[in-house]
């Protein structure tokens, strides 16, 4: 295996990498909030009953925050506009750009209203 052929392959192993930390979800909020509402439970078997329910809404609201950023996660995901303009004429980098300048060459109009961006070339 020649130095070229070992480069390119920690290179793919970069790229995976970060295409799995782009998708990969926050955690640290649910086992928090699982690790708060034990140590809770552990304070109401002692008998220490209102700083355990303290604890608990800690521990809860820990895992409403957990959910929250899930949906908003994947809400995300679903863009109304592609990120990058692969027009030739335009050249713009980002397809938020072209709808603002109004460019005719890969905005989608419907009446005078541009409701859309596409990067097809044969438009």
């Amino acid at each position: 295996m020649s130095k070229d052929e070992s480069a390119t392959g920690s290179n793919s192993n970069d790229n995976n990498s970060r295409k799995s930390n782009k998708h990969s979800t926050v955690i640290w909020p649910l086992i928090g909030g699982i690790a708060v509402i034990g140590f809770s439970i552990l304070l109401l078997t002692l008998r220490a009953i209102m700083p355990s329910l303290i604890i608990m809404l800690t521990g809860i609201s820990l895992i409403v925050y957990w959910i929250y950023i899930i949906k908003m996660k994947n809400q995300g995901t679903g863009s109304k506009y592609d990120k990058q303009c692969l027009c030739a004429i335009c050249e713009h980098k980002e397809s938020s750009v072209c709808i603002q300048q109004k460019c005719i060459c890969c905005s989608i109009a419907k009446g005078d209203k541009i409701v859309g961006h596409t990067n097809n070339a044969l438009q």
